[in-house]
């Protein structure tokens, strides 16, 4: 007997202009809202009322910004459940045009035999400006949770002025505990952060920063930067450990202008 599984799906259809709401599309099970922000940037939560994805499950977000200063989040983390078939999909396009975003996501939680695919483009232009932080958690191990087998590809592209400036691709299938374990590569640590800084706004406060006085005693940090660009990438034994580096790290950048959600 062949069996056909519900799947959720949503999508987001958002503009700007001038810092005011333009348009909201919503759609299935994407949700957003603007909780009342006194802060140089508003805020814009995103909220995924299915509780998580799985395989099958098709979500897109399309942002237009112009002349706007932005900041958007999650309400929670967004969690990746195991399932079988095609994987689910998230399609983000963001662009844009005289403006400034903080692109501030709670974590992505992977679980065991996750089946997971992500594209993020943004395209930067007319002097804007883009913050990004992403962090991916490998099983929640204050849980007893691993991640020993799945799928997950993740594709960045980043355009600054039509000209393709950044690309992140990472990902994994099949097993993956040994990639987790192994000295030489993830080395015990299950959660992973990386911050990408284009344009000039963040460019001089960040490039000179003593990176290692953010790190704890379960989170390394490193740093790069070239060509208005900056790019940090921190590594963790566990989320808990990770976000309170990270939350610090970012606090310090954006002058305690963190999302509320991040709170709750």
């Amino acid at each position: 007997m062949n069996v056909t599984l519900q799947k959720s799906f949503g999508k987001l259809d958002i503009k700007f202009e001038k810092n005011s709401l333009k348009k909201l599309y919503q759609e299935g099970a994407s949700k957003a809202i603007m909780p009342i922000s006194y802060t140089k940037f508003k805020e814009l939560v995103l909220v995924n009322t299915s509780g998580g994805m799985t395989s099958g499950d098709n979500y897109s977000n399309e942002f237009n910004l112009s002349g706007s200063d932005i900041c958007i989040t999650t309400q929670t983390a967004e969690k990746i459940y195991s399932g079988f078939g095609e994987p689910a999909k998230l399609k983000i396009d963001i662009d844009l045009k005289k403006s400034n975003l903080l692109w501030l996501p709670q974590e992505l939680i992977l679980f065991n035999q996750c089946n997971f695919s992500r594209r993020i483009n943004v395209n930067i232009k007319n002097n804007s400006n883009l913050i990004m932080s992403e962090t991916t958690v490998y099983g929640r191990t204050s849980m007893g949770e691993a991640v020993a087998t799945g799928y997950f590809s993740d594709i960045w592209k980043i355009f600054f002025e039509g000209k393709l400036v950044h690309v992140e691709a990472s990902g994994f299938e099949g097993d993956i505990s040994n990639f987790l374990n192994n000295r030489t590569t993830f080395n015990n640590n299950f959660a992973v952060n990386t911050i990408l800084s284009v344009g000039k706004i963040f460019y001089e406060k960040i490039k000179n920063l003593n990176i290692k006085k953010f790190e704890n005693e379960e989170v390394k940090i490193e740093i790069s930067e070239w060509d208005n660009k900056i790019l940090i990438r921190s590594i963790g034994k566990n989320s808990y450990h990770l976000k309170f580096a990270i939350t610090r790290l970012l606090s310090y950048i954006l002058d305690n202008e963190l999302p509320k959600v991040w709170n709750s």
